[in-house]
């Protein structure tokens, strides 16, 4: 008989083993970026993973919002309203209006740790790649809500 843990202990280390043996399997948006590291971290960050719930408020609400913390001093919240009104064009497949956005967010807070993603997305080629891709991640994700909600019917 063996003391108690010891066979866990064994199970545990093979499943790291397992675990470390395996190719990790690829997010969606990762395979739709194509190892474009660059891109791949600039949507991961503004990428809506629930758009219908976002978009609730749309993207003047947003706007409007930015523009008034700005105006207050409040650099910090201006930057997250500017980036949602991002995301929100970004997922309405408003190209100039994403990169404007983007623009102003990474322009109001300076010492915003990943600054570089909106300043990566406020070039024209980079916001018009990830806006492709995005309508494509979009319309993947949708197809598969509608395949969940209709499979569990």
């Amino acid at each position: 008989m063996t003391p108690f843990g010891i066979s866990r202990k064994k199970a545990k280390e093979e499943k790291k083993e397992t675990a470390l043996t395996q190719p990790a399997q690829k997010t969606l948006l990762e395979e739709l970026c194509g190892g474009n590291d660059e891109l791949y971290q600039a949507l991961s960050r503004t990428i809506l993973l629930n758009p219908k719930v976002t978009a609730k408020e749309g993207i003047d609400f947003h706007f409007e919002k930015a523009q008034e913390h700005e105006k207050n001093g409040d650099n910090m919240r201006a930057r997250i309203e500017y980036h949602v009104a991002g995301e929100l064009a970004l997922y309405e497949e408003k190209m100039a209006l994403a990169q404007k956005f983007f623009k102003k967010a990474a322009e109001v807070d300076p010492n915003f740790e990943h600054r570089k993603v909106f300043e990566y997305l406020s070039k024209k080629e980079n916001a018009e790649r990830a806006l492709a891709i995005a309508q494509e991640f979009y319309t993947k994700i949708g197809k598969s809500k509608e395949t969940t909600e209709s499979s569990t019917a």
